[in-house]
């Protein structure tokens, strides 16, 4: 037990334990019923003893009667007692794991972006369904396990010392032999529940790889190295359950020889007793009865060993993603901000994703508010990482991000990013419908406001000749619809917000030229006064730009109109030579 649960795992244990006192008063009831449940389980084996010494010693009927009465009472009762107690605990477990899940979720939540960039969804997946529903049952089961377990002990041992204190001896002595094999095994299987947990969360992550990226997998005609890798993952899955169960029977065997051992040592010297006329035989027989009870706490003990190792495992995992701090942490004194213009400074801004190698070097500029300007430059310049820090989704190593006056770090997440509207090259779309999908930039907008941007964004020239319209399902990953149709969408989400600040970061690069340039015209209309900043490779959206910020290879940023950059830029002009010539022909 020693090595099962030290110091650590005990306050891990406790930690999460914690979980349960917003139910005190329930499990104080589910310890009340376990205790009722403990004392009439110890009155059934003294009524066979008064059954065998009394009712059928003296040959009495009416002793016989009212004994088998009492009998039929405690067992309707016990009944009574356990059902409500399963049910209470049951309840208390659902409401735990709802606690669990509330937690863990909310805690994810708050991690900064580049932690989900290390981890795969299907390891969160896996830790937010098997882990939490592990550790509930384990905090939940546990305690009240204990408390009922060990009075239930101490009864039957002073009941047995009272009937004959010479078999409490003996069945004391005896009784060490019963926990070494569950206590041995338990030890070695732990090794092994981790391990499979681990292979068993790879096969998650892998599966929810495949299935996010099965256009991928058909397209290379990979479905048989896919087939064969996940039946390669899940044989030595197998494997390990197998070593698993094996030691389990070995466990199992060991366990019941030592049983029968010591069950039949128990036996042999309380018949002996009998024979000598130092003990009944009723009293024989509710003593055997009492050390069933023992050897069945001996395997409660046994599954007891094994939940808290088990346990333990899943406690540990679900305490690494608590354990995570967010980087990114708004102030506690941090504040709403209205912009009124959406004017935006970069003041010597340095930046990277390693420590030690820099995106960003010192960088200076200003946005006017109410502007419309592009970014460009060679890809991994900086640009989308510049948007990223406008979002304060990461901080800058040094320098100061400014909007309309205000440092964004003195600015409420909420307040910072529900002014600025962000449509990506990637769209990210649920399996759910048009409508719902631009909704989800403003939860309260209704249907005109949707359809309003819908036509803003030319996205009513397909939704017309869908059969459920704004009503029409998408499917995973919005495969029933194009990329150009997924971007029109994305952008009208972005654009619902009314947002003071609007990003386009290649949010247009599966459109034809014409959507694009109606969507571009269509948005600076609707919203003359919004800061509109626009990245992209394609030197028409450039060109639609009031301003060019860009990126050279030196680290510094020139800040003109497309034509003159073309014009007398040659690092400019090759990046859309291709483009420029095409144009001017």
């Amino acid at each position: 037990m020693k090595n099962i649960l030290d110091k650590t795992q005990f306050k891990l244990f406790l930690k999460f334990t914690k979980h349960l006192l917003s139910y005190w008063k329930k499990e104080g009831v589910i310890v009340g019923l376990s205790g009722i449940g403990v004392l009439l389980g110890l009155v059934n084996p003294y009524l066979t003893k008064l059954v065998i010494d009394r009712a059928f010693g003296n040959k009495n009927l009416r002793v016989f009667i009212i004994l088998a009465l009492i009998g039929g009472v405690i067992f309707v009762l016990s009944g009574l007692v356990s059902g409500l107690k399963n049910y209470l605990d049951r309840q208390i477990k659902i409401k735990v794991n709802f606690d669990l899940n509330k937690r863990v979720f909310k805690h994810l939540e708050k991690l900064d972006l580049n932690y989900f960039q290390n981890k795969s969804t299907g390891e969160h997946l896996y830790r937010s369904s098997y882990d939490i529903d592990r550790v509930a049952d384990f905090i939940t089961t546990t305690p009240p396990q204990v408390i009922a377990t060990f009075p239930k002990l101490l009864f039957i041992l002073i009941i047995v010392l009272r009937l004959n204190w010479q078999m409490a001896v003996f069945s004391l002595c005896l009784a060490p032999l019963l926990y070494l094999p569950p206590y041995y095994f338990t030890k070695r299987m732990r090794r092994v529940w981790e391990d499979l947990i681990r292979n068993s969360e790879d096969i998650f992550k892998r599966l929810n790889e495949v299935f996010s990226h099965i256009q991928l997998v058909k397209a290379f005609a990979k479905e048989g190295a896919e087939t064969r890798d996940y039946l390669r993952r899940k044989i030595a899955n197998i494997r390990m359950s197998l070593k698993n169960t094996r030691l389990e029977v070995i466990s199992g065997f060991a366990g019941s020889a030592v049983n029968k051992v010591v069950i039949g040592l128990i036996s042999f010297y309380g018949g002996y007793q009998v024979i000598k006329g130092q003990m009944t035989l009723g009293s024989l027989t509710a003593i055997m009865l009492y050390i069933g009870q023992l050897i069945g706490l001996q395997s409660s003990f046994a599954g007891f060993f094994q939940n808290i190792a088990l346990g333990l495992v899943s406690c540990r995992r679900v305490e690494q993603i608590l354990a995570q701090r967010p980087k990114i942490v708004e102030k506690k004194n941090a504040r709403s901000a209205i912009f009124k213009k959406g004017g935006i400074v970069f003041r010597d801004v340095s930046f990277g994703y390693k420590q030690g190698e820099p995106v960003l070097s010192a960088i200076d500029f200003n946005i006017d508010g109410g502007s419309h300007i592009a970014l460009a430059g060679p890809s991994g310049c900086g640009k989308t990482t510049i948007l990223n820090l406008l979002l304060r989704l990461y901080d800058p190593w040094s320098g100061d991000i400014i909007i309309d006056g205000c440092n964004i770090k003195e600015i409420k997440f909420s307040s910072l990013r529900g002014q600025i509207g962000i449509a990506l090259q990637e769209p990210f779309l649920w399996n759910d419908t048009i409508e719902n999908n631009i909704r989800y930039g403003k939860a309260d907008a209704g249907i005109e406001e949707i359809t309003e941007i819908a036509k803003i964004c030319t996205i009513d020239k397909f939704v017309n000749d869908l059969p459920n319209r704004y009503n029409t399902l998408i499917g995973e990953n919005a495969c029933k619809i194009s990329e150009g149709q997924k971007q029109k969408i994305t952008i009208a989400r972005a654009l619902l917000r009314k947002p003071k600040i609007l990003i386009l970061d290649e949010a247009m690069s599966s459109m034809d030229s014409s959507s694009e340039e109606e969507i571009l015209v269509n948005t600076k209309l609707y919203n003359k006064r919004m800061t509109l900043i626009v990245v992209s490779h394609r030197l028409s959206t450039v060109m639609c730009a009031e301003s060019v910020y860009f990126f050279a290879n030196r680290g510094e940023i020139i800040i003109d109109n497309a034509l003159n950059l073309v014009n007398n830029n040659k690092e400019f002009f090759h990046l859309f030579s291709g483009q420029a010539k095409q144009k001017a022909g």
